[in-house]
């Protein structure tokens, strides 16, 4: 007779590493302590669906975290319960990885407590003093995760309009001189500032500068300190490009890339200052009113930038103040429209005519499966924008 083998239970194993005087159990927080079951159903899975695997783990989540928070919700517990407990354990591990003087650990962790965070903060848009409580908590994580010395030098920088403050980020190649070419990346309706971390890799490795940038009417600009989306935009531009230039940045050679509703304002940027030499808009429309019109919760987040309650009349007076229209034609820079095939907000056609608009001074890269901003090829986009920033910025 062949002698069985036996293969512990978990229960089994787990007594086992308790006995183990040198083994360290890692637990996750909310096993013993669940999140809350969900108080609104219907956020909860409109959560999840805009906020797909590739969207977040492009926003700086871990997969894990991803995959455990997707879990979680489909279960029937909150989101932002859950996004929030997951935050906790990645500050925990944070602080084990600092007293065992694993310094990079320490960092990885608070990176991906800062993105746990802004997941959280994202269903928390009619709650405003519990979201601006929960981005001043990633802001915070965000900062300890970069301070670490190396390749990369890191600057928080505060740029003021009309009296408020606007958080910037400002990343240089340490082995290069301060003056060069910056490449200003900002985003939309709800993914701000921070969100874009892993893209700045990208753009040093070119020996680009790249600034990570909160726009009136985003992230603590808004929630802390009441700047909101208005005609003087334009002015805004100018101020940050003026501050960068006095941290140091070179004069003449800016670009800028915005994703989703970011992407337009990256080109009324582009034409409202001559500065900027090249442009990039992904998931950008030069008609945006299309998709707020078949999602009027696209609608309403972007009307939050402006300030609260809008309708479609409100955002049309704003596009036409800030002249999104004639954008392409008057701008100086280079433009690189991206889109994707599968993108519900931005039609083909859209980006299409941005780009017979703008003439032999565009281009358009064309993913037929990608979807909007592309999150589901987001190395591949990264590598992509960065080269061609490269081609346009440092052979001038």
């Amino acid at each position: 007779m062949m002698a069985a083998t036996y293969w512990p239970s978990s229960m089994h194993c787990l007594l086992a590493c308790t006995k183990m005087k040198r083994a360290a159990l890692h637990v996750d927080s909310f096993t013993a302590y669940p999140p809350r079951r969900s108080d609104d159903e219907a956020l909860d899975q409109a959560m999840l669906r805009a906020y797909s695997v590739e969207r977040s783990v492009d926003y700086g989540a871990s997969l894990e975290d991803v995959l455990k928070l997707r879990r979680w919700v489909e279960a029937g517990h909150g989101w932002v319960s859950t996004a929030l407990l997951l935050a906790d354990d990645n500050e925990k591990r944070a602080l084990g990885a600092d007293e065992s003087n694993e310094f990079l650990n320490c960092i990885r962790y608070q990176a991906y407590a800062a993105a746990c965070c802004r997941l959280a903060q994202a269903a928390l848009e009619t709650e405003v003093e519990h979201r601006a409580k929960v981005y001043e908590r990633q802001a915070s994580h965000f900062k300890r995760s970069i301070s670490a010395t190396g390749p990369v030098r890191a600057l928080e920088l505060n740029i003021v309009h009309s009296g408020k403050s606007h958080a910037a980020w400002l990343f240089r190649p340490a082995a290069l001189s301060a003056d060069r070419p910056t490449v200003l990346v900002w985003g939309g309706a709800d993914g701000w500032c921070e969100a874009f971390y892993n893209s700045v890799q990208f753009y040093v490795d070119k020996g680009l500068a790249v600034c990570l940038l909160e726009l009136p009417g985003q992230g603590l600009a808004r929630l802390r300190h009441g700047s909101v989306l208005q005609t003087d935009f334009k002015a805004f531009i100018k101020v940050a490009l003026d501050t960068l230039i006095a941290h140091g940045s070179a004069e003449d050679r800016f670009g800028v890339v915005g994703h989703s509703a970011g992407g337009f304002l990256a080109m009324v940027a582009a034409a409202a200052d001559s500065r900027i030499r090249a442009c990039c808009t992904n998931g950008g429309a030069l008609h945006p009113l299309h998709g707020f019109k078949k999602y009027p919760r696209v609608l309403e987040r972007f009307g939050r930038l402006m300030g609260g309650a809008v309708n479609e009349g409100d955002v049309a007076s704003l596009l036409d103040s800030l002249e999104l229209q004639s954008a392409p034609l008057n701008m100086r820079a280079s433009l690189l429209c991206l889109h994707g095939g599968l993108d519900p907000l931005v039609e083909s056609s859209d980006a299409q005519q941005l780009v017979d608009l703008r003439g032999a001074e565009a281009t358009l890269l064309y993913w037929p499966e990608g979807v909007h901003c592309l999150y589901n090829h987001a190395v591949e986009r990264n590598v992509v924008v960065a080269r061609w920033f490269a081609s346009q910025l440092l052979t001038q």
